[in-house]
């Protein structure tokens, strides 16, 4: 299995099986066989099984007696609770980022900004979620802070589970926020990193908000095929 050697491989399956429940190839409900995973991934059941203990305690697995594990239904309350959290964790990180000007990270940085921007405005919207992913993930290790950047990584596959459309990753606009945090991280302006993150992650409680009046009348469901809201100010546009 690729990648054994550098990481517990209960970590590299956990991680495997969390991507698949975030983007949808394991939908909720559906059931997740210790021996069928173990097969694919090449691993014994016992990697195996320990994962899938991690996924329940992260709210993405349910384990019961006699039935395995399944997928969960993500909860929309939970998912605001999330949201709270990931946007104080996300301003810290970008305060730490701007303390150190963003460290080693100057570069990358830099480059994954430019190519998300012109990506959004060549209409290459499948790429867009990967690099918001990637933008966010290098302003938090920029922080410094290990443990932070690690636990913002898994709220954000917990909040990107929930979400039918990443509607921040087809807005133009966006790439313009991230552009004004990344240039108050190179100046080293804390408050300037505070006040664009807080404006760029804001707009997920709006998002949850309709994905929540999607769910009531019925519209709302796997496979992802929910219309996008009509406000177009539910894209993540900083204000």
């Amino acid at each position: 299995m690729a990648d054994s050697d550098s990481a517990p491989l209960r970590d590299i399956v956990a991680d495997t099986l969390r991507e698949r429940i975030a983007s949808g190839l394991l939908p909720p409900g559906s059931r997740v066989r210790e021996e069928s995973i173990a097969t694919e991934l090449g691993v014994s059941r016992i990697p195996v099984r320990e994962a899938l203990q991690r996924l329940e305690a992260e709210g993405f697995i349910e384990l019961a007696p006699r039935r395995g594990a399944t997928v969960a239904v993500p909860s929309v309350a939970r998912v605001f609770d999330l949201l709270e959290v990931r946007i104080t964790l996300e301003v810290m990180a970008a305060v730490l980022a701007a303390r150190h000007a963003g460290g080693d990270y100057v570069d990358e940085l830099t480059a994954t900004v430019a190519e998300g921007t012109a990506a959004a405005e060549n209409g290459e919207f499948k790429r867009l979620p990967a690099l918001i992913e990637q933008f966010h993930d290098l302003v938090a290790r920029a922080s410094g802070n290990i443990e932070l950047a690690t636990l913002l990584r898994s709220i954000r596959s917990r909040v990107r589970w929930m979400f039918e459309h990443d509607l921040e990753g087809r807005s133009p606009a966006s790439w313009a926020g991230h552009a004004q945090i990344l240039q108050a991280i190179l100046a080293a302006d804390e408050g300037a990193a505070s006040d664009h993150m807080a404006r760029d992650v804001q707009p997920g409680r709006a998002i949850a908000s309709w994905t929540e009046a999607q769910r009531r009348n019925g519209t709302w469901g796997y496979p992802r095929t929910a219309a996008a809201p009509p406000d177009p100010d539910l894209t993540g546009r900083p204000a």
